[in-house]
């Protein structure tokens, strides 16, 4: 039935000023300002002796901690002599000064309250709460807060610095060269360096006395134990006599997909037809694969559904598969930072290849999502995928249960699905990444081998067909962004009822049905359970679409899946009322969005449109501070009084630049309204810069009828909502209205024009006799000539 080229629209030639507002920043005021000011001169003095018993690379820089309530103007902080470095909490902010700078400070913060005529900026002095220092306990990672540093003599950390300017900057050369220097001083081997923008990283080796130097060093913000990729999984061959004769190999203008992971069995029968390229970038002559993690990924990604495609023993690749070994036998990383061989394997992918998609199933288990800043991994694929218009893919990251605090506390089938929610089980790096697609996992089969054979056994799944597996993690992202947006089929276990201990699960006969790299005559296949499992098969889907519109963006490609996803009935289902109100009432927000996304991809009009359901699509460029009108096309019989269903989707994605040391993360925003009214004048009004005095902001059109609010779908950079229409008025025009509006912090890390896609979607599915996709299609064309005719 879905045998339509998806149609593009165009934006209305009218471009409209964001209306903006002077913003007055709040000032905190202080009863006796004169003692506020002493307060912060005792704390500045204490902080002061505290800074010069650090280590330093760079003798006279101090690094100072405020706290501050309310707004605290980080732009102009050099007016009392510090330096902005990094917002490290909502209400902690972290600074430079040198000894000149701080005597200015010191000075300020005397004359508070007693010279104020010819104090500037005074209100920054007021809202700053507290001085102090970054600590060796402000230092220490997740990891080694939970783990503590490893026990042996010699051992890998890895060091991140403030990242002061950006990478080429002549004062971040200055504080690696210092540092460097410091290293060789101390005896510290480096083993490894990243310098990107907003990320300075260093792999070293060192002794407990050099760890406990490091942690107490001025120019360090951060010290971790290396990443742990935390995957996990059983592996079961599958014995399969048969396959067809001379699997043909994809076309060469096919999409090129790259899998980042331990290497690939290229010589599998199932795959080799499709391998394009294998590189290995952790040393060693190529990117074979002795764990099994690569190629049961790469596998799905060739193919999608294997056990569809082994039902039917049809067997036809569609993509070229390309093999980068990341990761080293045993599925963990390799001494040398991971970020760094990222950047290398990607960029040469890109640069050697063209590959525009990128499958990322690891997870580093040392690091889940605390609230606050996106760092390590993430950080690398947002900027990678800005940079290089290309689309990752990862997985959420498994959950193997928890120690501290005990999760689940007795037993994975009996608190299913509450530890689903639990603090123990949020997303890992990189899945925080807002830049790319992350991918949770749902559940398909329910019984394992041995009760499949002996069900006296009394092997138990906590989750049923389409419900999330119980060892997917949930979200959200920074400031609440949605995450994971997708979920797929990734594999279940199971425990049993008889024996006492109720975290040993079975997975054997629960997972996914995929490529074995120890193949031998007929064991060509395995099965695999794991967030790993289920990203390869959104990566597959990506693949397809980009089959079908070889000149879509990555933004194109993020917004067509997320357009096609749903919410599951089975998903919703999965948490009791109870459950699901509590959790709204903590936290705000919907269980099930945080566990699932956005749903799992309908691939109905995925590829292509039909007549009941038309996709929509554009991809623009915008300036700051305006705002994009697209009127949609949609035919009297859409808009028919009858009362029926119908369905209006809105998907947009944009790639911003991003910056660690800032709360906020993005450097701008860009969001959407669906909107109705009589014209598209009328619409123009509401957002027009030079009539905001006599017109109102504009709201949302028919929110109660919509599922996922602006406010919500907003904190991500792909962004979907759908309307269920009922009975419409025929007199009524709808419309789109992108917007798009820079911090002011991150005006000069944007383009004056960001790109961006947006993906419509419009459903008449009880109407037999639609002819949506012919009479959108006379609409477009209709529009085209009024606008030629305007011009």
């Amino acid at each position: 039935m879905a045998d339509f080229e998806h149609l593009r629209i165009e934006r209305e030639p009218l471009e409209n000023d964001r209306r903006t507002r002077k913003i007055n920043m709040p000032r905190h005021p202080r009863g006796d300002l004169s003692g506020h000011g002493q307060k912060l001169t005792t704390d500045l003095t204490k902080a002061f002796r505290f800074a010069r018993q650090q280590q330093t690379s760079r003798p006279g820089n101090f690094v100072l901690k405020l706290r501050y309530v309310g707004h605290l103007d980080i732009s102009h902080l050099h007016r009392h002599g510090i330096e902005f470095v990094s917002q490290e909490d909502n209400q902690i902010c972290v600074v430079f000064a040198d000894e000149t700078g701080l005597a200015m400070f010191a000075d300020h913060l005397q004359r508070l309250g007693l010279d104020n005529a010819e104090l500037t900026y005074r209100q920054i002095l007021e809202a700053i709460d507290g001085i102090d220092n970054w600590t060796s306990e402000d230092r220490k990672s997740w990891a080694i807060k939970k783990k503590g540093l490893p026990e042996s003599e010699q051992y890998l950390l890895d060091v991140e610095l403030w990242p002061v300017e950006v990478t080429h900057h002549p004062k971040r050369l200055s504080v690696c060269e210092a540092f460097e220097r410091w290293l060789t001083q101390n005896n510290i081997s480096r083993k490894d360096k990243v310098n990107l923008d907003s990320l300075i990283m260093y792999r070293v080796s060192v002794n407990s006395a050099q760890a406990d130097a490091l942690l107490n060093h001025t120019d360090v913000r951060l010290v971790d134990i290396p990443p742990e990729s935390g995957i996990r999984y059983s592996q079961l061959n599958c014995d399969i006599e048969n396959l067809p004769e001379g699997i043909s190999s994809p076309s060469p203008e096919a999409a090129r997909v790259c899998v980042l992971d331990s290497g690939v069995a290229t010589n599998h029968p199932l795959l080799a037809p499709a391998i394009a390229e294998s590189v290995n970038f952790i040393g060693g002559e190529d990117g074979g694969d002795l764990n099994g993690h690569g190629t049961a990924v790469a596998g799905i990604v060739l193919y999608g559904d294997l056990e569809a495609c082994n039902t039917t023993n049809f067997w036809r690749p569609e993509l070229l598969i390309f093999n980068g070994k990341i990761m080293d036998d045993n599925a963990e990383f390799d001494e040398a930072s991971i970020e760094k061989t990222l950047v290398d394997a990607v960029t040469y992918f890109v640069e050697e290849h063209q590959c525009r998609i990128f499958n990322l199933s690891i997870g580093n288990a040392n690091a889940p999502y605390d609230n606050r800043h996106i760092r390590g991994i993430a950080y690398v694929l947002d900027k990678l995928a800005r940079d290089l218009n290309i689309l990752f893919v990862v997985s959420a990251g498994n959950f193997s249960g928890s120690t501290d605090p005990n999760v689940p506390t007795n037993s994975w089938r009996d608190e299913y699905p509450e530890y689903l929610l639990a603090d123990a089980s949020v997303i890992i790096d990189p899945a925080p990444a807002l830049n790319v697609l992350t991918v949770g996992s749902l559940a398909r089969h329910n019984a394992t081998f041995d009760a499949q054979r002996y069900p006296e056994i009394g092997q138990l799944a906590p989750a049923t067909e389409n419900q999330p597996s119980p060892f997917s993690r949930h979200g959200p992202s920074i400031k609440g962004a949605i995450k994971p947006e997708l979920v797929a089929v990734g594999g279940n276990l199971a425990v049993a009822m008889r024996t006492g201990d109720g975290h040993r699960a079975v997975m054997r006969g629960l997972g996914v049905l995929t490529c074995n790299n120890k193949f031998i005559g007929n064991t060509l296949f395995s099965e695999i359970s794991g967030t790993s499992f289920a990203a390869p098969y959104i990566t597959h889907l990506a693949g397809r679409v980009l089959n079908n519109y070889p000149k879509a963006s990555a933004n194109l490609l993020r917004a067509l899946l997320v357009n096609h996803a749903n919410m599951l009935p089975e998903i919703e289902n999965s948490f009791p009322y109870e459950m699901k109100e509590i959790y709204k009432s903590e936290t705000d927000r919907e269980a099930s969005r945080d566990v699932a996304g956005y749903g799992v991809i309908d691939e109905g009009e995925l590829f292509r449109s039909s007549q009941n359901a038309v996709v929509l699509m554009a991809e623009e460029k915008i300036e700051n501070n305006s705002h994009h009108f697209f009127e949609l096309p949609l035919p009297v019989e859409f808009l028919r009084s009858q009362r029926a269903a119908r369905e209006i989707r809105v998907t947009l994605a944009y790639c911003p630049a991003v910056r660690t040391t800032r709360i906020d993360y993005i450097a701008t925003k860009i969001h959407f309204k669906l909107i109705k009214d009589s014209s598209l004048e009328a619409v123009e009004r509401h957002f027009n810069h030079d009539t905001q005095a006599e017109t109102s902001t504009r709201k949302e059109s028919a929110i109660s009828n919509r599922d996922i609010s602006e406010e919500l779908r907003g904190k991500g950079t792909v962004q979907s909502s759908t309307w269920r229409i009922r009975q419409p008025n025929p007199t009524e025009k709808w419309f789109v209205v992108v917007t798009r509006q820079d911090k002011e912090w991150g005006q000069s890390m944007s383009f004056e024009q960001e790109d961006y896609a947006l993906v419509v979607t419009v459903t008449d599915r009880e109407n037999e006799n639609a002819q949506l996709y012919t009479q959108i299609s006379q609409r477009i064309e209709q529009q085209i000539r009024a606008r030629a005719r305007v011009q």
